[in-house]
């Protein structure tokens, strides 16, 4: 029988010091691979649960909750009895602030010396932004990502996730995995050094050392397709078309255009010609959208043959029936109600992460 949705961490016990997103979330993912979680909050509480109360739900699923005061003596010592049955140790201190409390990384191996610290900072721990003050959107502008344009009329705008913290739980996860793997492999603690920093300008990096000439024209960068681009439907709603492939844009025209469209000119028929006339291509798909509600869009490519599709909005997402089929929502009682959060992206074995004892972070006094 084909073994069910893995649990390699089961028996692994991790302390998450962090707050907000990326830490929290990272220890989340661990949870869901089987680690038991305490998460230790100082006596002001984690700020995420006066801020995005339901976010803050969904990442401490499951997690036993504790208050410390690690200035304090006795918040020391509680911290130091944890230590000593712990394997992963989560913070998200700014650098230096752990070492400075005597509770640095010298401190925390002599008590547990095959402990993992994984330490998620805005800017890492060295570096000369490693004492600057980090947040999704601080980092996602110094990182490079809004001076990466994906359109020939560029917008600088605020990306509708938190991009950058997410990139983060990714990348600081897949440190973590691989730094437990070395201490039960060798015995010998180790020290991650990740940031939102790091993470957002590694996926920043891959397209903009891929570029030609960073400072082009939007029109003269090849990452810029006027067939890559969201346009507008007679009824105020949007569609997505991705046809970078030749065969795709010819099926695309066989659906949507009649035999005398000027999209169907020889010049838009290989990529070298629709990337070499951006902006009057642009303009005609912009008008041929223009002429039809998005519901009439959605019929002509339900067959799925090329990559068009409807960009939904607000609950429209929920309601799409391939996430539901994938098993992207889980649900968990949560006491008084039932809530929703997002399974782990991957189904293994044929299973998808599915939370079924899970209550609401669980406190101790």
């Amino acid at each position: 029988m084909m073994p069910g949705f893995p649990k390699p961490l089961a028996g692994k016990r991790v302390l998450d010091l962090s707050l907000l997103y990326p830490g929290p979330a990272t220890a989340a993912t661990l949870r869901t691979f089987g680690a038991e979680v305490t998460k230790i909050e100082p006596p002001t509480g984690d700020p995420a649960e006066r801020l995005f109360p339901k976010t803050y739900r969904l990442l401490n699923r499951g997690k036993q909750v504790m208050t410390l005061d690690l200035k304090t003596d006795d918040g020391k010592a509680a911290l130091a009895r944890l230590v000593a049955e712990a394997d992963v140790l989560i913070e998200s201190f700014r650098p230096g602030v752990l070492t400075r409390l005597g509770l640095g990384a010298d401190w925390l191996h002599q008590i547990q010396p095959g402990l993992v610290i994984v330490s998620i900072s805005g800017y890492g721990a060295t570096g000369p932004y490693r004492h600057m003050p980090a947040h999704d959107l601080s980092v996602l502008g110094v990182a490079g990502y809004f001076g990466l344009p994906s359109e020939l009329e560029p917008k600088v705008v605020r990306p509708n996730i938190r991009l950058a913290d997410a990139l983060t739980v990714n990348a600081a996860s897949l440190a973590a995995f691989a730094a437990i793997v070395e201490a039960d492999r060798t015995g010998e603690g180790q020290i991650v050094d990740t940031s939102i920093f790091d993470a957002t300008a590694a996926a920043c990096l891959t397209m903009s050392l891929s570029r030609g000439d960073l400072d082009a024209a939007p029109e003269d960068q090849r990452q810029i397709m006027a067939d890559s681009a969201i346009y507008t439907c007679r009824d105020g709603k949007r569609m997505a078309i991705a046809t970078l492939e030749d065969h795709y844009w010819a099926e695309f025209l066989r659906l949507a255009t009649n035999e005398d469209d000027a999209l169907r000119a020889a010049t838009f028929g290989t990529r070298q010609g629709r990337d070499g006339n951006k902006r009057r291509l642009a303009a005609l798909l912009a008008d041929l959208f223009a002429r039809r509600d998005r519901e009439d869009w959605i019929l002509t490519f339900a067959a799925g043959r090329v990559p068009v599709v409807p960009v939904w909005e607000g609950r429209e997402t929920l309601s799409d029936d391939h996430l539901n089929h994938r098993g992207a929502i889980a649900t968990w009682d949560a006491g008084d109600a039932a809530f929703r959060y997002p399974s782990f992206p991957a189904i293994i074995n044929g299973e998808r992460d599915q939370d079924t004892s899970v209550s609401d972070p669980c406190r101790e006094n």
